[in-house]
């Protein structure tokens, strides 16, 4: 194996780059798309909040921002909006007054259930024809990317 030039490395991270986020943009508009079939009004970026909200029960923004890799200021913006749809409601924290704890209303939860055969529907689409060992593959290397990137440093890696 030869070491690649600076050109083809550049080229390389452009077309991995380009490629990631074309893929995301497609997924999304698809997304989109289905939820607007059947009524649903939301947004990717908002489902990609309620869900960890559903998960993790009734987690404060900071938990919410590490789990979603989202700073704070663009979650405290989705969720501003999911409570303006009366998807959430914030709580002051049981022990920690200063902390507000975010938690899904009924509509919210509703909102959840039904926004589930929609996000199976999307996967399926996006992974037609494309076999599931591809698929594991596929999401390793991701992974391992998202982690190089995220974890750069030793200490940062021991903090997963």
């Amino acid at each position: 194996l030869q070491p690649m030039t600076d050109n083809e490395s550049l080229n390389l991270h452009m077309n991995l780059g380009m490629l990631l986020s074309n893929a995301h943009r497609a997924m999304t508009k698809r997304f989109v798309q289905n939820t607007h079939k059947i009524d649903l009004d939301i947004s990717l970026d908002q489902w990609m909040v309620l869900g960890p909200i559903w998960k993790l029960n009734d987690a404060c923004h900071k938990e919410l921002a590490e789990y979603c890799l989202k700073d704070k200021t663009s979650i405290t913006r989705i969720i501003d909006t999911l409570e303006k749809k009366n998807l959430v409601v914030r709580v002051p924290d049981r022990v920690d007054h200063r902390k507000k704890r975010v938690v899904l209303t009924n509509a919210g939860k509703q909102l959840f259930f039904d926004v589930l055969p929609v996000i199976e529907k999307t996967r399926a689409e996006v992974q037609q024809d494309i076999p599931d060992k591809d698929i594991e593959i596929f999401k390793q290397v991701l992974m391992r990317i998202t982690d190089s990137l995220l974890y750069t440093y030793p200490s940062q890696r021991d903090q997963r």
